[in-house]
C-alpha cells in the first residue's frame, strides 16, 4: 500500500492452467445441458432464451429452482416484449420432469450428468412426477397410516420391528423419501444391489448425514420413543433422547433384542414352551396343524 496516497495497487490477474480447465468444464457442461434441452424438443433459440432467463448454465443448477419458478420462467418468455417465445405445455412438463430428475439425484447425493437425460428418461420422469402428484393428493384425502402397537413385551420384538419398518415405509420424510431409510441396516448399499422400485432405491441411497437427515432422524426418534418408552426397550433409547437420534436408538434396540444372548434365551424359552404343550384335540385357534 502507498502510504502517501492510501491507494492499494491493482495488478492484472494472470490466468492459470486451472482457470482454463475450469472454463473448459463449464463450457462442456453448458453444451451437455443444451443437448439435453434439445432432446425434449427445445429449438436453439428456445434453449438460449431459457438459459439466459433462468441463469442455469448447467443441468444441476435446475435443482436450485422451485418447480413453480420453472413455470414462471416459461410464462416470462412468452410475455417478454422483444422476441417472445411460447413453449408448449409438453415442453414445460418435460422441463419440470428434468428438474424432478435432478432434484431426486441431488437428494440422494448422486452425480447429475446431462448426458444421461435421454428422451425416454424424460418421458418416464414426467409420468413418475405426475403419478407422485396424484398420490400426494390421494394421501391427503386418506387416513394417516396406523402406528404399530406399543412394544411392551420382549417376546414381541420381531413382530414390533417388522410393524415399525412397515409404518415408517408409509411415512414420507424430506425429499419424499420414506422414513424407513433412517433405520435401514446398510449405511451404503452393495455395489451390485438391484432395486425393484425407485422408492426402494431412494431408501437405500438417501444420505445419513446433513440437515434433511437430522430432521427426519429426530422425527423417527419421536416415533420410537412414543412406542417403546413403556416397555423393555426404554433403557436402550433414552441415552439418545437429548440428541433425538432415531437411528442410533433403533440400532441399540436391534443390538440388544437381536443379539446372540437374547436369541439364545428366546430359543430356550421356545423349547420350554414346546415341552409343556399338550395336544388335547381340535379346538378353535389350536388345530392339529
Amino acid at each position: 500500500m502507498n502510504k502517501e496516497t492510501n491507494i492499494i495497487p491493482c495488478y492484472p490477474r494472470v490466468c492459470t492452467k486451472t482457470d482454463n480447465i475450469m472454463a473448459a468444464v463449464a463450457d462442456e457442461q453448458r453444451i451437455a445441458f443444451e443437448n439435453a434441452l434439445a432432446r425434449i424438443g427445445f429449438s436453439p433459440n428456445e434453449r438460449q432464451a431459457f438459459i439466459q432467463t433462468s441463469g442455469c448454465t448447467n443441468i444441476a443448477m435446475l435443482g436450485i429452482l422451485p418447480a413453480d419458478q420453472i413455470s414462471k420462467i416459461c410464462k416470462r418468455l412468452s410475455t417478454r416484449a422483444i422476441d417472445p417465445i411460447t413453449l408448449s405445455a409438453i415442453q414445460e412438463q418435460l422441463l419440470l420432469a428434468m428438474r424432478f430428475w435432478v432434484t431426486n439425484l441431488q437428494r440422494l447425493q448422486q452425480q447429475v450428468d446431462a448426458n444421461d437425460f435421454t428422451t425416454a428418461l424424460a418421458l418416464n420422469q414426467a409420468q413418475t412426477m405426475r403419478q407422485q402428484l396424484e398420490d400426494d393428493a390421494r394421501t391427503d384425502r386418506e387416513a394417516v397410516a396406523k402406528a404399530p402397537d406399543k412394544f411392551k413385551s420382549a417376546t414381541n420384538w420381531k413382530v414390533f420391528a417388522e410393524a415399525l419398518e412397515t409404518y415408517l415405509g408409509q411415512l414420507m420424510g424430506s425429499g419424499r423419501v420414506p422414513l424407513k431409510y433412517i433405520i435401514r441396516n446398510e449405511v451404503i448399499p452393495a455395489p451390485d444391489a438391484v432395486f425393484e422400485t425407485d422408492q426402494a432405491q431412494s431408501i437405500a441411497f438417501a444420505p445419513l448425514t446433513g440437515p434433511s437427515f437430522q430432521r427426519d432422524n429426530a422425527k423417527v426418534y419421536g416415533i420410537i420413543k412414543q412406542l417403546v418408552l413403556e416397555g423393555p426397550g426404554r433403557t436402550y433409547i433414552l441415552r439418545y433422547d437429548a440428541a433425538g437420534d432415531g437411528r442410533s436408538a433403533w440400532m441399540a434396540l436391534k443390538g440388544h433384542f437381536e443379539g446372540e444372548g437374547f436369541r439364545n434365551r428366546n430359543v430356550e424359552d421356545a423349547y420350554s414352551t414346546l415341552e409343556h404343550l399338550v395336544y388335547e384335540g381340535e379346538k378353535k385357534g389350536f388345530t392339529f396343524e
